[in-house]
């Protein structure tokens, strides 16, 4: 048993790191789109204009992670991280733009099949008490991305090329695909599915539609990634038209969302399981609401409103992982399933967010982005309540 443990925790380990690349393969684009596009000789725009393409990939995540269910975690997982592992090999040595929005779709792709099968890998292997822990230990990889990934990357880019990021993480992504190969442990066998007993993926989804919590969740998840990228999107151009803060500046104060980020995943991975799963939800996306709806009596001053972004961002990271950890009990014989779909339509909410967020900022300004957002956040908390409703959890 011991031996067992070592072995699931050091294997947390490795997709921890594994999920790292991931994260830095996708978000780097957003600090270093500029030099992007003079490395490839296009507008801009051109690159801007991947960043869509990057996000519709979790739509099509659910295609590829219900296979999860039927034919294994390890499988996906090693499936997906072969994605990866191909498309920044082949953007490091070939610069083409074409390259680059293929890599970035695969690196999508393969974060939309790999996050949701890992989770439902832990939970088969990791009680209901302890899952928060363990799932917010593997999401401190999104603010390690920009808190440590990134600024390596821009170091990299700075002294060598644009290119030379992507074929190290194709170096370190099969690594990381040897490693998973060899020390992913054998989950737990409580039942044997055999593909003359296993549902198919039609009915797999069936049964997921049919989830009151389910429905719930998903459009939780829905709300709270629209709220959260409407104000993103916008941030940057709101501190440098209302502060004049430079690009170094506003790289600086990402590095702050990213720490609020790492508090938030944090916080999930130590305290909601001794709050309890759906407590702690209720609660983050109260106080994160109410962040959203205090930001524009913020906007006296730099520190005031760094404050309340780091508010946003703290109670959003905290509220949305352990909504994570409590979808993996939803299905439990549908785990990567549920998974899945709670990132797809999380996916659909960034990309509205992301259109809505422009249009608003032009039309409304701060005022109308707060109350849009924190609009959002509260429908987020009506669902939940809705979806469980009479259930206990």
């Amino acid at each position: 048993m011991a031996q067992t443990s070592r072995q699931f925790f050091g294997f947390i380990g490795i997709t921890t790191f594994t999920k790292l690349l991931m994260n830095v393969t996708r978000r780097m684009i957003y600090p270093f789109a500029p030099e992007f596009a003079r490395g490839l000789e296009v507008d801009l725009s051109a690159i801007t204009s991947v960043i869509a393409v990057n996000q519709a990939t979790a739509v099509l995540g659910p295609v590829g992670a219900s296979f999860g269910d039927r034919y294994g975690y390890k499988l996906l997982m090693l499936f997906a991280l072969g994605f990866l592992t191909i498309g920044t090999f082949a953007t490091g040595f070939i610069p083409l733009y074409s390259v680059l929005v293929v890599c970035l779709f695969l690196a999508g792709l393969c974060k939309s099949i790999f996050d949701p099968s890992l989770q439902a890998f832990i939970g088969e292997f990791v009680p209901i008490e302890q899952r928060g822990r363990v799932i917010g230990i593997t999401e401190l990889s999104w603010a390690g991305s920009t808190l440590l990934g990134i600024p390596v990357a821009g170091l990299i880019i700075e002294r060598f090329s644009w290119q030379t990021p992507f074929w190290i993480i194709g170096l370190l992504s099969f690594l990381c695909f040897g490693l998973i190969l060899k020390f992913m442990p054998k989950t737990p066998s409580k039942k044997k599915n055999s593909k003359k007993n296993t549902p198919s993926i039609l009915s797999n989804w069936k049964t997921i539609v049919r989830n009151r919590k389910v429905a719930g969740i998903l459009l939780f998840a829905f709300s709270m990634a629209l709220a959260s990228d409407t104000l993103f999107v916008i941030y940057g151009a709101w501190l440098e038209q209302s502060y004049g803060l430079s690009l170094a500046a506003i790289g600086f104060s990402t590095i702050l969302i990213g720490i609020s980020e790492m508090l938030g995943e944090g916080c999930t991975a130590f305290f909601s399981d001794r709050i309890g799963l759906k407590r702690s939800i209720l609660l983050g996306v109260s106080l994160c609401a109410g962040a959203y709806f205090i930001l524009p009596a913020l906007d006296i001053g730099l520190a005031h409103v760094l404050t309340g972004l780091f508010l946003i961002f703290f109670f959003f990271e905290f509220t949305y992982v352990t909504a994570m950890s409590l979808t993996t009990e939803l299905v439990p014989e549908l785990r990567a399933s549920t998974m899945s779909a709670f990132y797809a339509i999380g996916g659909l909410g960034r990309v509205a967010g992301a259109f809505a967020g422009g249009m608003i900022w032009s039309s409304s300004g701060l005022a109308g982005i707060s109350l849009i957002s924190g609009g959002c956040t509260l429908m987020a908390l009506v669902c939940i309540l809705i979806g469980f409703s009479s259930t206990k959890q």
